[in-house]
């Protein structure tokens, strides 16, 4: 699970990202689909809040990451809905 830490996208963030990407595996572990959005809309708040932005590599990252996350039906829901995320 925690094969994304020796991602090349991961390793190459700055401090404060890295933060923020395990600040968000922490609070997404366990959750389903239903619990993760509200947690996902407000880790992007505090990135705004924080002026944090991530390039394109590393917001594929969080995206395999959060998908990697989910159980197998959810993912297909996320899928379903990323477009409107």
């Amino acid at each position: 699970m925690n094969n994304w830490k020796n991602n090349e996208s991961f390793m190459q963030m700055e401090p404060d990202k890295q933060h923020m990407v395990e600040l968000l595996v922490n609070s997404l572990h366990g959750k389903n689909l239903g619990e993760a959005l509200p947690i996902l809309s407000n880790w992007k708040d505090k990135l705004r809040s924080e002026n944090i932005t991530f390039t394109a590599s590393e917001d594929k990252l969080l995206t395999d990451i959060f998908i990697e996350m989910l159980p197998p039906k959810q993912k297909s829901q996320y899928e379903f809905l990323r477009p409107f995320l």
